[in-house]
């Protein structure tokens, strides 16, 4: 295999090499800063949103130091794998190693290569956020996406108009969603006010790239992502200590998805 088909990501987390083994061993886990995850039989499933799930299992496994995740290629080609490797250091900090083999064959694949390399650094970021900010607290995850023929530069700029905000790193925003008003039926969530993520979005710029931004609340993490090379546009939630209604949320969020990859107004 071509070396440069391996990508390696690093990142020291302010937790214990026990807290980051269970934030990449356990379904629970990799729903704090990745996407939601469930056992299936011997698989573990994610759900990418939008009904793009996949599914993987476990090839190699030392508890508490490393684990490695295999995914079936297409026809015949070898299997996508993820290696997660945990060490601490002094101080009470750890290093997380992730390694990911096996990209497909094709013209296009350096674009790939970039494209899962970005979407690390955004995962990785939010489970250092995570420990920075919420340590210890479960999670409630939420994910939409949609799929488009519409060029990447104008389903971002509509995405950007329908938050009402085009903000840079590090500032302080408040975002009203054009279209997500409260939902009927359901109660506000106790102690965020009047249905975070449903109403205003109000909170830091933690990240902000091309087609990229995310926003840190006072209960969580807002990621908006674009990619051209797929076709794709999404938005990942997370809740942390506080009760969401994740299925009411998914489908506002998701019609909203969906109005940007059509073209439609809210």
């Amino acid at each position: 295999m071509d070396e440069r088909r391996r990508l390696a990501k690093e990142i020291e987390l302010a937790a214990t090499p026990e807290q980051v083994w269970q934030a990449i061993s356990t379904p629970e886990g990799m729903s704090i800063w990745f996407v939601p995850h469930e056992h299936t039989d011997d698989e573990l499933g994610a759900d990418f949103g939008g009904g793009n799930t996949q599914a993987g299992r476990v090839l190699e496994s030392e508890p508490g130091r490393r684990v490695v995740y295999g995914a079936p290629g297409p026809d015949g080609e070898p299997p996508m794998t993820l290696e997660f490797l945990v060490g601490g250091r002094e101080g009470g900090t750890t290093v997380l190693r992730l390694v990911q083999s096996g990209f497909f064959d094709g013209d296009d694949w350096e674009a790939e290569y970039d494209g899962f390399g970005k979407g690390w650094d955004m995962f990785l970021h939010n489970l250092a956020e995570y420990y920075r900010h919420f340590p210890g607290l479960p999670v409630a995850t939420v994910v939409a996406t949609g799929f488009t023929d519409r060029p990447g530069d104008r389903v971002w700029a509509d995405l950007l108009t329908r938050l009402g905000a085009e903000p840079a790193l590090g500032e302080w925003v408040r975002l009203t969603p054009e279209g997500l008003g409260p939902v009927e039926g359901i109660d506000p969530v106790e102690g965020i006010g009047p249905i975070e993520g449903i109403g205003p979005i109000e909170g830091v710029v933690d990240l902000r790239d091309r087609f990229l931004l995310g926003i840190r609340t006072e209960h969580g993490l807002y990621r908006f992502m674009a990619d051209d090379l797929h076709h794709m546009v999404s938005t990942t939630q997370y809740f942390y200590g506080v009760p969401v209604d994740r299925a009411s949320r998914t489908a506002a969020w998701q019609s909203w998805i969906d109005r940007i990859t059509e073209g439609r107004r809210v």
